[in-house]
């Protein structure tokens, strides 16, 4: 037999208390936050409208046990264009601290996720150096014809690519 889902109705009450969980109940999910976020274009399983209303609906397990708060960049996207001012990256900070403080994550997956952050950045930095002064791309179309090539140079990456759009 399938065990009931657990809800915890303080839950929500318990992230909009602490620091940067502040804007959640003016939330009214109507979604912007994830139409305009770039993790959610290419992870699917990444929407934050949908990690808000786990919160409201007090699935903490659900959303602390999940890698979906771990996937944001902390671009900010979602914030810039929420009409609530919803700090959803901020909501996220307070839910990783929840999931290190319930023993969901290892503490040291903080620490990890910022490097890899860093890290990112860095390769974004370097790879538009690359493009911009070694490569001499400046259009969308020098770019395209690169990318292709690039791929088809890294058989595992149009492998994953195929993948992602299944």
């Amino acid at each position: 037999m399938k065990a009931e889902k657990k809800f915890d109705p303080q839950f929500k009450y318990q992230v909009a208390s602490r620091p940067g969980g502040e804007g959640l109940m003016a939330c009214f999910a109507c979604g912007v936050c994830t139409a305009g976020c770039p993790v959610s274009e290419v992870e699917s399983g990444f929407n934050p409208r949908r990690i808000i209303h786990q919160i409201l609906v007090g699935d903490r397990e659900g959303v602390l046990a999940s890698k979906a708060i771990w996937m944001c960049i902390g671009c900010y996207t979602c914030t810039a264009h929420c009409p609530q001012d919803v700090e959803f990256t901020n909501l996220l900070k307070v839910l990783r601290r929840m999931a290190v403080e319930e023993e969901y994550v290892d503490s040291h997956w903080i620490k990890m996720i910022e490097d890899v952050d860093r890290q990112t950045q860095k390769l974004r930095r370097d790879l538009i150096s690359h493009l911009w002064e070694e490569k001499n791309i400046h259009s969308v179309n020098d770019f395209e014809k690169f990318y292709e090539n690039e791929i088809k140079k890294l058989a595992w990456v149009k492998e994953n690519n195929n993948h992602d759009h299944e």
